[in-house]
Parts: C-alpha cells; structure tokens; sequence
C-alpha cells in the first residue's frame, strides 16, 4: 500500500511539473523583438515559406532560437530541443522537461504494474479463499465502497481492472522503452519520425562533427551548453522545418 501511494504521488507529481514546465527556447523569452505571450497571427507559409529560415530565425516568434528548436502549432512557440507535443500533458516535450517525462512514464508503468498485481492477488482470494479473505476483513460478503455486492460483480470488475491495468503497462512501458533508445542514441521523437536512418546518425547529440570533419564524443553536460548547439558550431545544420 504505502508503495502504492508513492507511485501514485510520483506519477502525479511528475504530470504536474511536466505539464507547468515552459519548455520554450530561451531566444522566446529574452528576444527584444519576441512576440512571446502575444496574439500571433496566422502564419502564411505560401508567403513566407519555412516557418524557421535557415539563418534559425522563426518569423512567427521573431527571435533567432537554437539549432535544435522546432516551432510547435499547437503551443504555437519554439520549444529547445523539441521531442514532440504531448496531449496528455498539454504541453510540448523538450530540453526543460524532458527528464521528467522520462519519470513519468517510469512512475506511471511502475503505478500500473503495482495496481494490476494488487487486483490479481485480491481476485486469487476472492475466488479462491474468499471466506478467508473476507473472515480477515471481518466482512460477511463482499464490499465496494462501503455497499455489499455479489461476489461476481467483484469478480467481473477486477477482472477488467486487471485487463485494463495490463494494456496500460505494455504502452507505457513499450513508449519508455522507445525514449531510452533515443535518449541513448542521442535523438528527440522528431528525429526519430522525419529523418532517415543515415540522417540521424549526423545529429546524435552526444557527438557532432567538428570543422574540421572529425567526431568529437559529447558529455551530457556538454551538450546542455547553448554554445555546442548555437549555428557558430560547423554541425551540418537542421534543416528548418515547420511542425
């Protein structure tokens, strides 16, 4: 129980900070010229094209952003390191906050994986050993939420809560799976989905090429420094891109 309840605490905790974290380019909120928390009008790609141009100025934030942002629609900003835009948080997943979105997913398949057990042992008892069970509770029959019911209707329902618990784990677990494997490769989901697989083996951020074409291993903490990012540094540039 008391692992429940810090898995529960866990997963909430990390939604909220996800979810109240800008992940937003840091050009966006120091920009003279930002346009950051104003209307923006609509943007007319048949007029001006890219979204970012390719000097990495985003003509609808009207700040130049790092060569990593992408100019989210939905949140309508550049977002640093752009991963992709998560409706279940309601905000976009980038460098800011990242980290928690990894435990996220960790706490939330931990959270599952402990509800789906806890139900399947109470639907052993229930079906196996119920007198028992119910002898320990000191119940008579069955209970939900303080009313008496029929054993079956237990049954049925643990049932489904076991099932639902299950799915839940195998996608959670099989999305955490997928971001370790681009965290390890040093790629954000954009990556993943729009570049080919000898593109994104040029933009892995745990190594990048230098001018004179050499590879150079990065550190994490290197790579959380603006200035191995900036355009200054002769990486074979994004492409810009719209999202």
């Amino acid at each position: 129980a008391v692992v429940s309840t810090q898995s529960t605490g866990m997963t909430t905790g990390a939604k909220i900070i996800c979810t109240l974290t800008d992940p937003a380019d840091g050009g966006v909120f120091t920009g003279e010229l930002s346009t950051y928390g104003q209307v923006k009008e609509p943007f007319d790609r048949a007029k001006r094209g890219h979204v970012i141009t390719a000097d990495l100025l985003c003509q609808i934030c009207n700040v130049r952003v790092d060569r990593t942002s992408r100019h989210c629609s939905q949140c309508n900003k550049c977002v640093l390191r752009f991963d992709h835009h998560c409706d279940y948080i309601n905000n976009c997943v980038g460098r800011r906050n990242y980290l928690y979105y990894i435990g996220l997913l960790l706490s939330s398949s931990l959270y599952s994986l402990l509800v789906m057990f806890n139900a399947t042992f109470i639907l052993y008892r229930i079906s196996f050993k119920q007198r028992e069970f119910l002898s320990e509770l000191g119940w008579s029959r069955p209970r939900i939420l303080g009313r008496d019911v029929d054993a079956a209707i237990l049954v049925t329902l643990l049932i489904i809560l076991v099932i639902m618990m299950f799915i839940s784990f195998v996608l959670v677990i099989n999305l955490l799976r997928l971001h370790l494997y681009l965290l390890y490769n040093g790629w954000t989901t954009w990556d993943y989905y729009c570049r080919s697989k000898e593109e994104r083996k040029k933009h892995s951020y745990w190594k990048y090429k230098t001018r004179e074409g050499t590879v150079q291993s990065m550190t994490i903490a290197n790579v959380c420094q603006n200035n191995v990012l900036r355009p200054n540094n002769k990486t074979s540039p994004m492409p810009p891109h719209a999202i």
